[in-house]
């Protein structure tokens, strides 16, 4: 929905629903913030949201009722811990565990641990130490050496975090680490013809080979360096079409000032005449839209591609490789244990392809 909404969404619920499958688990609760944006959805103000008979959705209010971006929930986490230990003092059944996901979680999680005693298990997804760029967020770092070195246990989805990411946050912080690599949840069959349909009018020839990109407007992702590299190949251009899903571009998107940068690049680049037809950056598209592009690619026997300069884990590879999809993919954290385990392309480096 907006260009904080990534994989790690399709994580959550993916393992919130296997969880709450199990004979061994009564209840499983997602708790998050609850924002009053309708133009996200009317949903997301829902205090109580069931999604299974044993899977529920539980948003916290705070006295900021509007949304938030990464970037500015910041100064909201104290609110929040406020908010999720009144709710915890209110429930009925204390929860037996509490997996934070990101540090911004893990701060709530260890304070009702301090509070009412529950084991917290963190898993971080994007460490701060590990992206690209010369500037780091000195709070963000501390607060994930903190959840790292508090938490009863840490999972990770794949060597690279465990042995590289983690790392880097000192020895110590890997005492607690466990890796347990992710799955996806069986996928539901596209509507036939449903790929094709989405890029006819966008494509001259729909039915050549598709290399497609999915990933949010973000530097990291590199995105830009795909789209330069192929309107650099005439040859590349002769032999397959170009898609690249990048975020939703709505005004929510739009306020962001690093999404707005990486989509007037991906423009500038692919929006000029000599590569009309060849090529399309849909503002929008739904998870059935995502589903019905992967099977196109992998019927016109295409690939997907993800160049980004640091990839904590990679779940679009693995949703490739369940639509039968091969990959190419950056060598530069997990998706090489992805491939390495499952054969479906090939790694290389990103940062051959920069000038």
């Amino acid at each position: 929905m907006t260009e904080d909404t990534g994989g790690h969404i399709a994580y959550i619920l993916g393992a919130a629903r296997a969880q709450a499958a199990r004979g061994d688990v009564d209840l499983v609760q997602i708790v998050t913030r609850a924002f009053d944006e309708p133009t996200l959805g009317a949903v997301h103000a829902q205090t109580e949201q069931q999604v299974s008979r044993s899977l529920s959705i539980r948003r916290l209010w705070t006295a900021q009722r509007g949304y938030l971006s990464k970037e500015n929930l910041a100064a909201e986490i104290p609110a929040l811990v406020d908010a999720f230990l009144e709710d915890l003092a209110q429930t009925q059944r204390l929860p037996d565990v509490i997996h934070a996901h990101f540090a911004d979680a893990a701060q709530l999680a260890l304070e009702a641990r301090a509070r009412f005693g529950i084991p917290v298990i963190y898993t971080p997804h994007s460490l701060a130490l590990s992206k690209s760029g010369p500037a780091v967020d000195t709070d963000r770092v501390a607060a994930e050496r903190r959840a790292l070195l508090e938490a009863d246990a840490v999972v990770l989805s794949s060597r690279d975090e465990a042995e590289v990411q983690v790392a880097a946050y000192g020895a110590d912080a890997q005492a607690r680490v466990h890796r347990v690599s992710p799955g996806v949840s069986l996928r539901r069959p596209a509507e036939a013809g449903a790929g094709r349909a989405l890029l006819a009018d966008r494509l001259s020839d729909p039915d050549r080979p598709t290399l497609l990109a999915v990933a949010r407007p973000v530097a990291r992702k590199n995105l830009a360096t795909l789209a330069r590299v192929y309107a650099d190949s005439p040859a590349l251009q002769a032999r397959a079409n170009l898609v690249i899903l990048a975020g939703q571009h709505g005004d929510a998107l739009q306020a962001n000032a690093e999404a707005r940068a990486e989509l007037t690049r991906l423009r500038e680049t692919l929006e000029v005449p000599a590569l009309r037809g060849k090529v399309a950056l849909p503002p929008s598209h739904t998870q059935g839209d995502v589903a019905a592009l992967y099977d196109r690619a992998a019927q016109t026997g295409g690939v997907f591609v993800n160049l980004a300069l640091h990839e904590p884990f990679g779940l679009t590879m693995l949703e490739a490789a369940s639509h039968g999809l091969p990959v190419v993919a950056t060598q530069e954290g997990g998706p090489a244990d992805i491939v390495a385990d499952l054969g479906h392309g090939i790694c290389v480096p990103p940062a051959m392809w920069r000038r």
